[in-house]
């Protein structure tokens, strides 16, 4: 388990976001600072995690879509001001965006590892429209110049219930994996944060109840078995408080 507590700490770091920022504003000295951060980017702009926008010195790096990305900055902590800090951007942002947000009943063809890890990898928010998962998922025992190829065979979903009437005001969502070799044995666990854009979902489920409360995302999950006929498979579900 010791990887999955350096995973949580890295993924925690990320998403610390404007915290980190805003606690630096008072040091003294060297000013120079770096940190890799998840931020939108969305009408021109940079929102990033934790509230604040990122005002880019540099052009060269900016994302050409709208969506969440995370990539490396370099800043002054002293020009924080007005929930607003300037930054280079010192690498090619990353997407994180998932665009399977799917209604209906279906279900992947193997078991999900875990939800949520302790607390730490867990679904969050990142504003009202956008979530991001941690998707903890079996793959198979290969080395590092195999891996993304691996990888490449999982496709994650997002899925929402066909009727979105819920009297609770709970939004119920599935992630879940679907692999193009369900049959090969898998051993390891890996994970990715993979961010989801709810809004359309969000608007259907308020008009449908007047109110959203909470969003619940559930995964079916194994820490022993991808196989989803094993007995050790169980449903799990993580709450997140919609405000």
């Amino acid at each position: 388990m010791k990887q999955f507590k350096m995973m949580a700490l890295a993924a925690m770091t990320l998403l610390m976001g404007m915290t980190m920022a805003s606690c630096l504003g008072s040091s003294e000295g060297d000013n120079k600072a770096t940190q890799n951060v998840i931020a939108l980017y969305e009408n021109g702009t940079l929102e990033q995690f934790g509230g604040g926008t990122l005002i880019p010195k540099n052009s060269n790096y900016m994302p050409s879509t709208p969506g969440i990305y995370t990539f490396g900055i370099e800043y002054d902590p002293t020009t924080w001001k007005d929930n607003k800090l300037e930054v280079t951007i010192t690498s090619t942002p990353i997407s994180m965006m998932n665009n399977n947000v799917v209604q209906g009943e279906n279900k992947g063809n193997v078991n999900m590892y875990d939800l949520n890890y302790q607390d730490e990898l867990t679904p969050v928010m990142f504003n009202a429209d956008y979530i991001l998962v941690p998707v903890i998922f079996w793959v198979e025992n290969v080395n590092a110049d195999a891996m993304p190829k691996e990888e490449a065979k999982h496709h994650f979903y997002l899925q929402a219930p066909s009727d979105l009437h819920n009297e609770e005001g709970i939004l119920e969502l599935t992630i879940y994996d679907v692999v193009d070799d369900p049959e090969v044995e898998r051993t390891k666990s890996s994970y990715i944060y993979q961010a989801f854009n709810l809004h359309h979902i969000i608007e259907g489920f308020k008009a449908a109840n007047g109110t959203l409360k909470k969003i619940r995302v559930s995964a079916m999950v194994n820490r022993v078995s991808n196989d989803p006929t094993h007995g050790n498979t169980v449903k799990e579900a993580y709450d997140i408080d919609y405000k």
